[in-house]
């Protein structure tokens, strides 16, 4: 009879020999999506059909030619929401929970009422800033393919967000307490260092932006017109971006800039408030 560990050891010794990196982790999310069980589950003898084993091994396949496990499986997981992500939508990592994180904190610690999410995506930094605070948020993204999903992601969470078509603050009207965004930050040359995995399947168009800068040079510019007095902004950053983007920010007024770290100790957000 066939079991899940039996799978998830098959799983894990094809990735591996692929050379996909973390085998184990990823064969643990394909054997838990096929059977429906939690991923300590995979590990135990459990009765494996030969239909799921049919669809562990198709899953299995997509996954050693690099294909994300994300897109594979149609699932991604945010703070605590769990997401429907595909091929039209960067896949949210753990780094980005950490901008949700600090957005959050400085809404409850301000009292701040409004927030809007720039270049939005799945929708995870939206959705969360209002599932977790009850805040009014509104979210833009350029691409109308991940603002079909992230209204799917709002709607199946309960989350109030208003979504609208945007090329950075360009379809921008409003004004807010807080802005928040993981723009496109990688230059178009390290775009092709980047592993085949992430070049090969997930949108460029939410990877890539020139010089890596592109988007910050927008953000500093523009954003301080729809930012209410006292309000504050928070970014995503690559990890050798921080002096570059403060920079700039001081460049066009921002006060009070501070830089954030990441869960492996790299630069990864800026906060900043505006006068």
């Amino acid at each position: 009879m066939d079991t899940a560990r039996a799978a998830y050891q098959d799983v894990r010794r094809s990735l591996k020999a692929a050379g996909i990196p973390e085998p184990e982790a990823k064969a643990r999310v394909i054997v838990s999506e096929a059977l429906g069980v939690g991923l300590g589950d995979v590990l135990m003898p459990l009765p494996v059909s030969e239909t799921q084993r049919e669809a562990i091994d198709a899953m299995a396949r997509r996954c050693a030619k690099g294909e994300p496990v994300e897109y594979v499986t149609g699932r991604a997981y945010f703070r605590y929401l769990t997401l429907a992500v595909t091929p039209d939508v960067l896949i949210p990592r753990q780094e980005t929970e950490l901008v949700a994180e600090e957005a959050i904190m400085l809404i409850k610690a301000r009292g701040y009422e409004t927030a809007l999410d720039i270049g939005t995506g799945s929708g995870c930094i939206a959705i969360s800033l209002a599932a977790e605070t009850g805040v009014r948020v509104d979210a833009c993204d350029i691409s109308e393919a991940a603002l079909a999903l992230a209204r799917k992601h709002a709607s199946a969470s309960g989350a109030s967000v208003r979504f609208f078509l945007s090329d950075m603050l360009g379809g921008v009207t409003g004004a807010y307490d807080i802005i928040v965004s993981n723009p496109p930050y990688i230059s178009d040359e390290e775009f092709w260092a980047l592993d085949a995995c992430v070049r090969e399947y997930e949108p460029r168009i939410a990877l890539a932006a020139g010089d890596g800068l592109d988007c910050y040079r927008i953000i500093a510019r523009d954003a301080g017109r729809h930012i209410k007095p006292g309000g504050a902004l928070v970014l995503e950053i690559g990890a050798t971006q921080a002096a570059d983007v403060t920079a700039l920010l001081e460049g066009a007024g921002y006060y009070e800039i501070n830089v954030k770290k990441d869960y492996a100790g790299r630069d990864r957000i800026v906060t900043a408030c505006w006068k």
